[in-house]
């Protein structure tokens, strides 16, 4: 159980409205970051490009072809390697005259965690998972944080081993295995967003069941970085409802650093996670929240499309864009398509390009700004 049931404590401040939220503080706390180990589905990209006149045409001929195209089958991986994300979000907070402590969390994959305990100045970075949890007609998503090391395999292979054969009635147990030891933080992600094919009403079912049979060992509620407000606002309701402290989720998927951040005083992540367990939550919202959400949107697509020279076998998108063909292999696009990419993707990128130019950026910026997000 929590152990502050009934005196939890989140308080989610403003950067603009308050510059000095994080003078009382000593340390920034990143949650929720990505890199090239997670895989970013594609199952929902030809429901956008199907309003798209012309563009829905060419990829129904590509659905329905000699040769269709799932693309279920198709995923992408953010740019950053965990040591670059790691130094983009350490810069952040140490920006804000904080010590930083940032937890990556890749979707089912604790590879740069493990990665960055390798090294002597990584070490304390925690190593940690966003588990993809399918629960009767809908699929969660949990942060664990903090695994410890040497066990952190075996609790990953029991994660995918639930993942890939669904049953609700263990949950608990897993959970409570998990909540057991006291340095692990479990923290429910995103709790209204529906994953590609899931229904609002189904979603909800699934949520309500997950709150009755499991609130004891979850810890937290996210306050995510890439959602809209009302979204955000509907999480500290919930928080507030079942008492659980809200908490920052950045959600990073490419370049730009976190948009909200814990503050504490805590000095190692451990005594960061007994702080979340008792009922403290202290969440900054930074200034680049309050961008038009399009506006970021946008962004993100640039740092996933543009090269990275300096990420040897990784420096175009189609070296990280990957299809599972029918022989069961996973390929990059630059293997499959090699230098041909098809025609219609050209001018998409160029455009992409062009909009994210520093020129377009402030013209679309004053454009926008009456769609800044709403507070």
């Amino acid at each position: 159980m929590l152990e502050a049931e009934g005196h939890v404590k989140s308080n989610p401040s403003f950067f603009w409205q308050n510059p000095g939220a994080a003078l009382p503080f000593s340390t920034g706390v990143c949650l929720h970051g990505h890199t090239m180990y997670s895989e970013e589905c594609l199952s929902f990209l030809p429901r956008y490009l199907h309003l798209v006149p012309g563009i829905s045409q060419i990829v129904s001929r590509y659905q329905r072809g000699a040769r269709p195209v799932d693309f279920a089958r198709a995923w992408w991986t953010p740019p950053l390697t965990p040591s670059c994300a790691l130094r983009l979000e350490r810069g952040q907070i140490a920006g804000l005259g904080l010590r930083p402590l940032v937890s990556l969390t890749d979707h089912d994959n604790i590879e740069a965690g493990m990665a960055l305990q390798v090294t002597e100045r990584c070490r304390e970075a925690p190593i940690s998972v966003e588990w993809t949890v399918p629960y009767q007609h809908s699929i969660l998503h949990l942060g664990i944080h903090n695994l410890p090391p040497g066990a952190a395999r075996t609790w990953l292979s029991a994660m995918a081993a639930y993942t890939a054969a669904p049953n609700e009635s263990s949950l608990p147990e897993i959970l409570g295995a998990l909540h057991a030891l006291p340095e692990i933080l479990i923290v429910l992600n995103h709790p209204y967003w529906l994953e590609e094919g899931v229904e609002e009403a189904d979603h909800a079912r699934a949520l309500d069941r997950v709150l009755r049979e499991c609130l004891p060992w979850l810890h937290a509620f996210e306050l995510n970085g890439t959602r809209r407000w009302h979204e955000n606002e509907s999480v500290l309701e919930l928080a507030r409802a079942y008492s659980r402290p809200a908490i920052s989720g950045g959600d990073r998927h490419a370049a730009e650093p976190a948009a909200c951040l814990n503050l504490t005083n805590a000095r190692s992540f451990a005594e960061f996670v007994a702080e979340v367990r008792a009922g403290h939550s202290s969440v900054l919202f930074m200034p680049h929240y309050r961008e038009p959400m399009s506006l970021r949107v946008l962004e993100t697509a640039w740092d996933i499309l543009r090269p990275y020279p300096e990420y040897p076998g990784r420096e175009r998108w189609t070296d990280r864009v990957f299809y599972r063909a029918g022989d069961g292999l996973a390929r990059p696009l630059s293997t499959i398509w090699g230098d041909r990419m098809p025609w219609i993707l050209r001018p998409a990128t160029g455009t992409v390009q062009l909009l994210a130019s520093s020129q377009m950026r402030l013209a679309l910026r004053l454009l926008l700004l009456r769609r800044a997000e709403a507070l």
